[in-house]
């Protein structure tokens, strides 16, 4: 099988143009995010909790309306 790198796999879409960009952009974020916890760490005890809450109401909301689909 023939790999062409100019133009990438047949059939595979090329990579974006703007790929590493955005990674670098990310992993910084990550970085900052990550020092950020590190100085506030009542921040990440918020972070969890605003977790749970989220998953907490969407499975409130699920429950709910499959109650209403079933009876």
């Amino acid at each position: 099988m023939e790999i062409h790198l100019n133009r990438g796999m047949p059939g595979m879409p090329p990579l974006p143009t703007q790929l590493p960009t955005l990674l670098l952009l990310l992993g910084a974020a990550a970085i900052g995010f990550g020092l950020l916890l590190l100085w506030n760490e009542w921040l990440l005890r918020w972070l969890v909790a605003g977790v749970f809450l989220v998953v907490g109401g969407l499975l409130l909301l699920t429950g709910l309306r499959a109650k209403r689909m079933l009876g």
